[in-house]
């Protein structure tokens, strides 16, 4: 064979070098060795290569297989999206289908939303009462033939500003506070009792071993035999509480996760508070002056350490009004004090200022209070 005059490079792979040799001054002996060894070389690159690619293919397949894998298995775990979700009963179907009950912003009186769809106006003073067998409904003096041989879910509407108070056909007793909305049944048939709440209400619950009474909202339930307990869960409020009084109760909170639902359960003992925080879905447990935070059933509303914000936004629900807040307002800032509800708004500046050390500015016609 008749090689041209020219200089080779020789790659060797184990070494990762190269050598350039000189054909003109080599014998053919050594020209020989240095093909032999130029076409191993060559065939150890072509191996080399062939692993590269088989092992490209494994791990395609092994990625491809991880997600064929993920899929199913969230197809058998989830297959309809709805991870750890229980049944809804008849009571949560119609509450989620109700979305009047939503907000009461431009609510102007007490309502009560009887199961043919008729609604009553209720005084603020009047109490709605139910017989024990649920048929007769007594709003005030009036008296109102519900026309139910089963159980219907009746509501009560309260606009901001006002409150009302309930009892139910087992005597239990419901103080619904202002811009709130209950579900409930004209009869408790089952096994359990069970209402739906949006926003607040103080429960007296009459005590009944065979059947357990639940609290339902939109965040969590409250588990009852008999007990005084608050439950606070408005749509706009960052936080859902609840606070025993008497008796004992639990707390069942759903932390819905991406592949499965968390179930947290928490009992409650007289003096503990509850408090769901809706954005870091959390639960925490505390201890805290209970009596104060279901002062308001009985016309005050009486704070102790709490912040200027917290207490704003309270007074905001109760009194129908907005507060007009200065630049250098300081809503961190703890006070401790009480109103009586049922107060005008010059007296409520007047008593805010007070508690504060700030200025309150009162404008009657559009309902604000400025302060700063």
């Amino acid at each position: 064979m008749f090689y041209k005059s020219c200089s080779l490079s020789k790659y060797i792979p184990h070494k990762n070098i190269a050598l350039q040799i000189n054909f003109n001054k080599i014998s053919n002996d050594e020209k020989d060795s240095l093909k032999n060894q130029i076409r191993l070389g060559l065939i150890e690159l072509a191996e080399e290569e062939s692993k590269r690619r088989k092992k490209k293919r494994l791990l395609a397949y092994s990625a491809a297989a991880s997600v064929v894998l993920l899929v199913s298995l969230s197809v058998f775990i989830n297959p309809n999206n709805t991870v750890g979700s229980k049944p809804q009963t008849a009571l949560e179907l119609f509450a989620a289908s109700n979305t009047s009950t939503d907000s009461n912003i431009d609510l102007e009186e007490i309502s009560l939303v009887l199961q043919d769809k008729q609604t009553i106006a209720v005084q603020d003073s009047a109490v709605i009462s139910y017989g024990k067998n649920g048929k007769k409904v007594t709003v005030g003096k009036q008296a109102i033939n519900t026309n139910s041989s089963v159980a219907a879910f009746n509501t009560v509407r309260v606009p901001y500003g006002k409150r009302t108070q309930i009892v139910l056909t087992d005597g239990t007793r419901v103080w619904l506070n202002s811009g709130s909305s209950l579900i409930y049944p004209t009869q408790f048939d089952g096994s359990i009792r069970e209402v739906y709440l949006t926003g607040e209400a103080a429960f007296d619950v009459a005590h009944d071993k065979t059947k357990p009474f639940f609290v339902k909202t939109k965040e969590c339930n409250v588990r009852v035999l008999g007990t005084v307990f608050n439950v606070s869960s408005y749509p706009e409020d960052k936080n859902v509480q609840t606070a025993l009084l008497e008796g004992k109760v639990r707390i069942t909170y759903t932390k819905k996760g991406i592949l499965s639902n968390q179930e947290i359960q928490e009992d409650l003992n007289p003096g503990m508070i509850a408090t769901i925080n809706k954005d870091k879905k959390q639960l925490k447990v505390e201890r805290k002056d209970v009596a104060s935070i279901l002062s308001w059933r009985d016309g005050y509303f009486t704070f102790k350490s709490q912040s200027l914000g917290t207490i704003l936004n309270k007074l905001s629900k109760y009194y129908k009004i907005e507060f007009i807040k200065g630049s250098n307002l300081n809503l961190e800032t703890s006070y401790s004090g009480s109103f009586a509800l049922n107060e005008n708004l010059n007296s409520l500046a007047a008593a805010l200022s007070s508690i504060t050390n700030n200025n309150c500015t009162v404008n009657a016609n559009q309902r604000t209070i400025t302060i700063k």
